[in-house]
Order: C-alpha cells, then structure tokens, then sequence
C-alpha cells in the first residue's frame, strides 16, 4: 500500500469516526433532551436527625472514612506517591468517593424497602435514610447499629488483608410479633460530569465511565447510550434498574484506571441474587433544552448487589456478606481480589482483541520487572514487536521495491493515457501481470498487523501500572505530555519532537508517489502525528516515537542491504534517481534490474 492510500484510508476511517461520534447522533436524534423514565425514589427519613458521627478505617494501602449517616462511605483515598491529585509527592491524596454530598448514593449504603408493590407483609424497616450508631470501632473495623421495636440491625464494615478492600457483614432481626419484610440492595455510585468524560483527538476520556456486571459467567458492561429513554421500555428494566437474575459475581462501576465493585460473600440459603445497574442522567431540565448545553451537566452511575425479599418470623435473623473493592486496577491486585474467585480481573478491558494484549501487557510487566522502569519497558516491547512483525514488514518492503522499479513504465502509461482512464485501467493491469506484481502485497501484511497495533495502543491507554508514573520528564505516562504554565497545561517536547521525527522519515523513506502528493505528505504525516499527540497518553508517544525511529533505522539498514546486492552499480533500492523536485533525501529511488531480487 503506497502512502497515498494509506493517506486516503486513513481519513475515510477518520471520517467515518467523526460522522459515528457526531453525525449520527445528531441524524438518529439521540442527542437531544433526555427524559429517563425513573420514577420517584423513596428517600424516606427520620423527622429528627441525629448527629453525624465518623468512623476512619486503615487498611491494606487505602485510608477510608464513614459516616453514621448510612453507615457508608464518604472518603476512600488510595495510599502511595502516584495515588495523588496530580501524582506529585507531597500533593493531596485522590479520593475515589465521587459522591460524599448525596447520602442516597454513597458506597455501601444499603436499601431494605423496594419490595414488589403487591407485598402485603409489613415492612421491616421503616425509613430509607438511617441514622446509625457506631457502637466500636478499632484502625480497622467500624460497628454500627440500628434499633427500634420492629428491627435490631448490625453492620460491621472491616478492612481485609488484601489490597483496596473492605467487608462487610450485616445481620437483619425481626422484632415484630408478626412476619414482615426486607429486601436487601448494597449500592455503589460514581458521579461524572460530562466535561469529564469528554475526549480529545484519537484519545477516550480515561474518566469514561460504565456499569458492570458479571453474571452466570458473562461480563455485561453498559454506557451512557444504553439508557436512552427508549432503553427503559426493554423487557430486561425493571423499576427503572437494568436487572439480571441469576449467579452474579460482581457488580460495578469502573473507568479506564479505576473501579468500584461489589462481590456477593454470603446470603440467606436459597434467596437469588441480582445486579442491577443504572445511569442517571443529572441536568437542569428548565433553564436547558439539552443535556449538552448544561455546563454542569453530568451523570451518576449506579450500580448494586440485591437479594430477594425475605421475609422473618417473630425473633429471626437473616445474615448477608459482601465485599467492596475500590481501587485501582492494577492486573496483580485484581487477579487476588476476594480471593481470586469471582472473576474481578475481567473489569480490566482490552477491547477486541484482547488475546493479543494481554500477551503483549504480560510481557511489558516482564520487562518492567526485569528492567525497573515503565518508559524502558515499552522501548523493550516496542522492539521486540518490531522484530515479531518484520517478516510481514519484509514483505511489505519487498512489494514497495516491486513496484518502484515498475514507477518508470506507470508513468508512461500515465502520460500515454492521460485523457482515458479506463484504458490506463487496463494498461496498468497487463503491466502488472508482465511483472507478476500484486499490489495487495504491500496491504496485506499491514492489514495483519492492524490487530497488533490495535491492541498495543488500548493495551497501553488503559494500563494502571502506568498512572500517574514519571519517565524522563514526562510527568505523568498516562496523560499527555503538558508543561505547567500557571493555571495552562500547555504541550510539550513530545508532540513536536514526534511530529519531527515523521517529517524525517517522510524525507528519507523512499517514494513512489508524483512530487505533489510526496510535498504533501511530506507535511501532513508529521501534523497528523503532532495534533494527536496533544491528547494521547505520553506512554503511547513513548512507543510512536521509538517505533517511528526503528523505522527510520530499517528503512536505511534494507537500503544498504539492496545497495550491497547490487555491487553498488545502481541496481538496488536505495539508488536515486535523478532529483526532479529538488528535495535531496526524499527524492524517489531507481529501479531495480527486473531479474533482481
């Protein structure tokens, strides 16, 4: 495939991109004003508020705080330098609650009143929003409880002795002297404006956020697109909850770098389980006519573990076990998660060709090991992908020599046929044949790298192992490479010294296009590059930019290698022909003797 192709494929896919990320919503009407059908939400409480009191928590690398107000959290900081605002010692430690303002939507608060509206049994609990009492606490467990005449609750929260997770055991008592009736959901919510979630050019916003589930051994992930008003007619929404019955693993709430799960331990014997999943749609319906046009606009993402309803006898108790992680996602830490048993690494994706990238991260973690650095680790993968890929490279090479040495004769037809194309059409087609040239040789073996490249660029862009980690003075691998001006993240070295890098290769690269479309290429490219770079992560500018100066350094190593088959005599690849356009290095090369190979 010549560059001018290349050139043409590359914008017809950007353009199909463009038209899918903002043609087609506009066409289909989906981003217009969106009402989601979710009904009033009972947020019953005490007329009489009791003081709010805290719990602080120290576990495995996390430091957590509730609240008595639920019982749930309002604060969960990762521990360690990179876990930080802006991953510089010294800074404010991130806190991944989102929502500590909204009692309602807090980690691990619990519901016990959405019982099916036919259920004549009394409730067991008579308000939505509890206030609790912390009866003890230690660095690392919280106990609180609830009492009234109709129900004893227990609710210990403790902190485990693995990475990023806490447990939780809770203990429901009937007091009545009649049967009544609970239905436990344990919740977990994210809050995400949609400044947030928002890309750049050729890079996801690693704040995009979605709600899992994983059930009767398949991963179900939904977006923001998949509550549309529309969705919650589906057979599968009920009460306003996408819902699945059955053997669930987890439920959650993730984004690139990070997630929040919710695993099911233990429950009443027999009594189902589901997950159910919801994004919320939050913005001003009156002062707006579209979500969009809401600079406050955003999204609450919801996601929680539900058992069902169990009713008590007079003096029975109902006991339920279930652990929360809400960390990073880092590969180690995920793959031990509650015991390694209910499937948590999965909330790592890899996207469609995830076979290929997690081979390709398993061997950066192995070079990372082996070398001490994150930014050596992908200059080592990116060569030994380049090593693995240069047979179908090779061939790609051999095709471009092919039809450089045909370049003489194309251009006479060119000029022959200048006023009929379909009898060049023709002419180039024999001329082909003559030569026993196929000009899907070339395209071909790039086609087959595609899955390659595909899955070493989201295998890098999703990589927690590399958030918030510094390499020479890039500041941060997994954000773009910015320098700090006051308030102004402004671009730096890597976007220009990227951009060129692929000018240079342009000019020694050999070509076979006319000198027009060799000038423009010649500065397209390298813009293209350089634009891109201003939002991709600087890991994956660490790759580009050493993949592109491997290919400067084959490019001139298979040059020398033909100029030494030919003697020297004119007969290899990198001999030039005489400069038409005065352009010194990029001048096109000569063709080969034809019975050379």
């Amino acid at each position: 495939m010549d560059r001018s192709s290349f050139l043409r494929l590359f914008l017809i896919v950007g353009g199909v991109l463009l038209f899918m990320q903002f043609g087609w919503p506009k066409l289909t009407g989906s981003d217009g004003p969106r009402y989601q059908p979710l009904g009033k939400e009972s947020l019953l409480a005490p007329l009489e508020r009791t003081p709010e009191a805290h719990c602080s928590l120290q576990g495995e690398r996390f430091r957590a705080d509730l609240s008595t107000r639920g019982a749930s959290l309002v604060s969960f900081s990762p521990e360690g330098s990179k876990y930080t605002v802006d991953g510089r010692p010294g800074s404010a430690a991130m806190d991944l609650v989102t929502t500590p303002a909204l009692e309602a939507r807090q980690p691990l608060r619990l519901d016990f009143r959405t019982v099916p509206e036919t259920t004549t049994t009394l409730p067991q609990v008579d308000f939505d929003l509890i206030d609790w009492n912390l009866v003890a606490q230690s660095p690392r467990e919280c106990v609180f409880s609830y009492e009234d005449e109709n129900v004893a609750l227990r609710k210990v929260v403790r902190a485990n002795h693995r990475p990023f997770e806490i447990e939780m055991d809770l203990s429901v008592e009937n007091r009545r002297s009649e049967k009544s009736v609970h239905r436990l959901a344990v919740e977990t919510a994210a809050w995400r404006s949609e400044k947030e979630v928002e890309g750049g050019l050729g890079r996801q916003s690693p704040f995009l956020t979605q709600v899992e589930c994983f059930h009767d051994n398949e991963l179900i992930e939904k977006g923001s697109g998949d509550f549309a008003p529309k969705d919650f007619s589906k057979p599968e929404f009920v009460h306003g909850w996408f819902t699945k019955r059955g053997v669930i693993s987890f439920a959650a709430v993730s984004n690139f770098y990070f997630a929040q799960a919710l695993v099911p331990l233990a429950g009443p014997p027999g009594l189902a389980q589901s997950c159910e999943l919801q994004i919320e749609d939050r913005w001003n319906h009156k002062a707006f006519t579209a979500k969009k046009d809401d600079p406050n606009a955003g999204a609450l993402y919801r996601a929680r573990l539900a058992w069902e309803p169990q009713e008590l006898a007079p003096g029975d108790k109902a006991n339920y076990q279930v652990l929360h992680f809400l960390g990073p996602k880092e590969r180690d830490v995920l793959a031990a998660a509650a015991g390694g048993t209910h499937h948590v690494s999965d909330l790592i994706h890899l996207g469609r060709f995830a076979v290929i990238a997690r081979v390709l991260v398993s061997f950066l973690i192995w070079c990372h090991t082996t070398l001490g650095s994150w930014g050596l680790a992908i200059i080592a993968l990116t060569l030994t992908v380049r090593l693995v890929l240069f047979p179908l490279t090779w061939k790609t090479i051999q095709s471009g020599a092919k039809m450089r040495q045909m370049k003489p004769e194309m251009d006479a037809l060119t000029k022959k046929y200048a006023d009929d194309p379909q009898q060049k059409q023709l002419a180039t087609m024999e001329l082909w044949k003559k030569h026993k040239v196929n000009p899907l040789a070339g395209c071909l073996p790039m086609v087959a790298q595609m899955p390659v490249w595909f899955a070493l660029y989201t295998a890098l862009q999703t990589a927690a192992e590399l958030y918030h980690t510094p390499f020479l003075w890039f500041r941060d691998l997994s954000a773009p490479d910015t320098y700090r001006l006051g308030t102004w993240d402004l671009p730096f070295l890597l976007p220009l010294l990227l951009g060129g890098i692929t000018f240079l290769q342009q000019r020694v690269m050999p070509q076979q296009m006319d000198p027009m479309q060799q000038k423009m290429m010649s500065y397209i490219m390298p813009a293209v590059f350089t634009a891109m770079m201003l939002f991709l992560p600087a890991g994956l500018g660490v790759y580009m930019l050493t993949n592109s100066v491997l290919g400067i350094l084959q490019q001139l190593a298979v040059e020398r290698y033909y100029d030494s088959r030919s003697g020297g005599k004119g007969g290899g690849i990198g001999v030039k022909e005489k400069k038409t356009t005065g352009s010194g290095a990029s001048a096109l090369m000569a063709p080969q003797a034809s019975n050379q190979r």
